[in-house]
């Protein structure tokens, strides 16, 4: 069984440092960064719900001395990261979805990583929540008396991930004017749809100068630029 680092963990560059390899500590401080005097293998930030938390859990498995996870700092408003990994670590995510089973956040898929580095996170480390905690010298009497600790190192193989993201396809398009077919009712016509809808207009019109604002509505048929005079 190899129980070796490897020379260039961690795999995933990140917002993160590295401290002492010898420590079984690793420390995650979600959304802000926080200077914690103290011994560790690497302490960093996480802000979102999906990838920020993939990227944690591989530079995470990829190590077999870090025993033990703790996360503190504020959390991350919108996203809930640190809810969304305390619910990973707690129920682990959906076989089919790959969503994390009771994570708030908006959009926590772990879709990048193999479910058996989710598991391997879960048995590998100890997690210790001291979410919403941002006080240097508190997340450092933690961390070394974790430090002190005797534990051995994760007994099972590395795993060892090659991460990269999926990234969606860039839409091109051309944005196509609505055509007004009755304008005294209303009726439009949106030639890259081909339906018909109706909207009402409130645009003025003068002879004198004067400044005309321009209103986006938007509805099933398309988006339609209103002209109001202010």
């Amino acid at each position: 069984m190899n129980q070796i680092i490897r020379e260039d963990w961690p795999p995933v560059p990140g917002d993160f440092e590295v401290g002492d390899l010898t420590s079984a500590v690793a420390i995650c401080t979600l959304g802000k960064r926080i200077a914690v005097p103290c011994k560790y293998a690497i302490i960093g930030t996480c802000k979102t719900e999906n990838i920020g938390i993939e990227r944690v859990i591989v530079n995470v498995v990829s190590n077999p001395l870090i025993r033990f996870f703790i996360l503190a700092g504020p959390e991350v408003p919108g996203h809930h990261t640190g809810a969304s990994i305390r619910a990973l670590y707690d129920f682990g995510i959906e076989s089919d979805t790959r969503r994390i089973v009771e994570a708030p956040g908006a959009i926590p898929y772990i879709e990048n990583i193999p479910v058996e580095a989710v598991e391997r996170f879960r048995e590998q480390v100890e997690f210790i929540d001291m979410m919403n905690v941002s006080d240097p010298a508190k997340i450092s009497s933690m961390a070394e008396e974790l430090n002190k600790r005797n534990v051995e190192p994760f007994p099972e193989e590395i795993i060892w991930i090659d991460f990269k993201s999926k990234t969606k396809k860039k839409s091109t398009g051309v944005m196509i004017a609505s055509v007004s077919v009755v304008p005294e009712i209303g009726l439009f016509y949106h030639p890259d749809t081909s339906l018909i809808y109706s909207q009402t207009m409130d645009a003025k019109v003068s002879d004198s100068p004067t400044s005309i604002g321009i209103e986006i509505r938007e509805d099933e048929g398309g988006t339609v630029l209103v002209g109001k005079e202010s």
